[in-house]
């Protein structure tokens, strides 16, 4: 049996046949968030509308909907989820429908089917090639979107090559709802762990050329990055924190990991995620903070941090997409940032970042960043744009 189709019967199977199931069809409502991934990062926003989510990684699934999907021609032809998509939407009749995950192309079909409701999508991190949209995505006469919320100019412009309709500037989401903290930096360095816990297999994924990518090889950037910056932090007598990716319930593999790394007397300490956005919190404390190709690195510069980008990994996966502002033809190596796995270049950057006047970094910086990230602090251009589309008459006070 192919692997690709060993893979359809799974995501099926944990769709449609283990998924627990709702037996009364879902309400009509004003909005309908397509994937409820990240939806915590919406709900603020949507407050004063009637909201229903439809589950399309097998939270649970409407009975009644995929019952009425089995009677269309779609679900017969290899498309059950089209199907289901198709009827789930029509039985909620909203006059809206959001998602805050981007690189699902399927979401791009629905403006054509449902040319009367207007569609969001919200771009939820940075975009490449390897195992992205960019890399599988092909332009056709079924996609549209009424707004796509993108981080940056650069990356609108990369989608806009593939799917019509409007590009807005908005940032990130989750990066614009957390107020920045007034508590002064304590000249900490920062490294923001982009760790997944090992495989049995020791695979971390299979690019779309079909090509598995090792564990041990992705993240053998983060190994070349913390080896430098643990002798650099001993040179100029600063304290490592590693802000870590993993609840504090499963966090040990993750300090485990960089504790095997950081050795010859660095001092440093593993922070684990204590709630949703607490990295935020521990960005806005930090005197520099470092990244390999994190969207947080991106959202800490515009916070207003000095950041360092080690894009290292591209050369060990052989991905220029994973470099420092790819989208935006931006070259390897830069004030702040650089691609290659070079020790001499890491000591640049970061002497620079620690010698830079805050006035200095904040002109360097938005040089690059323009193309790249907006920030907007407290998503009034969001805001403003669900008061467009789904306008709430004025309250007449007696």
């Amino acid at each position: 049996m192919k692997v690709s189709l060993l893979k359809k019967i799974v995501k099926f199977y944990r769709i449609f046949i283990a998924a627990p199931k709702e037996w009364h069809l879902p309400k009509n409502t004003e909005v309908l968030i397509y994937d409820g991934a990240n939806v915590e990062a919406l709900m603020p926003y949507l407050t004063k509308y009637s909201v229903t989510t439809m589950a399309v990684r097998g939270e649970f699934l409407n009975m009644p909907c995929f019952l009425l999907a089995m009677l269309k021609l779609e679900f017969w032809k290899g498309k059950p989820l089209g199907a289901y998509a198709d009827v789930f939407i029509k039985v909620v009749s909203p006059k809206m429908v959001i998602t805050y995950v981007d690189n699902n192309s399927r979401f791009y079909e629905i403006s054509k089917c449902f040319p009367d409701i207007k569609t969001i999508c919200i771009q939820n991190g940075i975009r490449g090639e390897s195992t992205d949209i960019f890399g599988s995505i092909e332009k056709r006469d079924s996609y549209y979107v009424d707004y796509m919320c993108v981080l940056g100019a650069a990356v609108g412009r990369q989608y806009k090559t593939f799917i019509p309709g409007s590009t807005l500037l908005f940032g990130s989401l989750k990066n614009n709802l957390i107020e920045k903290s007034n508590v002064a930096s304590d000249d900490s360095i920062l490294f923001i762990s982009q760790y997944r816990e090992k495989k049995k297999d020791g695979t971390f994924y299979t690019d779309l050329r079909g090509v598995p990518i090792y564990h041990d090889k992705f993240f053998s950037a983060e190994a070349i990055a913390l080896r430098f910056l643990a002798k650099w932090c001993v040179e100029n007598n600063k304290f490592l924190k590693i802000a870590g990716c993993a609840s504090q319930v499963r966090s040990r593999a993750e300090r485990d990991f960089f504790e095997a790394m950081l050795v010859g007397g660095c001092g440093w300490e593993y922070v684990p995620k204590t709630e949703k956005y607490s990295t935020y919190k521990l960005i806005d404390t930090a005197g520099i903070v470092v990244s390999i190709d994190s969207t947080m690195g991106l959202e800490s510069i515009v916070r207003g941090k000095k950041v360092a980008y080690f894009t290292c990994r591209g050369k060990a996966i052989q991905n220029s997409c994973n470099n420092f502002g790819w989208s935006a033809g931006l070259p390897s190596n830069g004030p702040f940032w650089t691609s290659d796995q070079d020790e001499t270049q890491f000591q640049r950057v970061m002497d620079y970042l620690n010698t830079v006047s805050d006035e200095d970094w904040k002109q360097t910086s938005q040089e690059y960043t323009s193309e790249l990230m907006e920030f907007d602090p407290g998503n009034t251009r969001f805001v403003a744009l669900l008061d467009q589309i789904l306008p709430k008459p004025e309250v007449q006070l007696c």
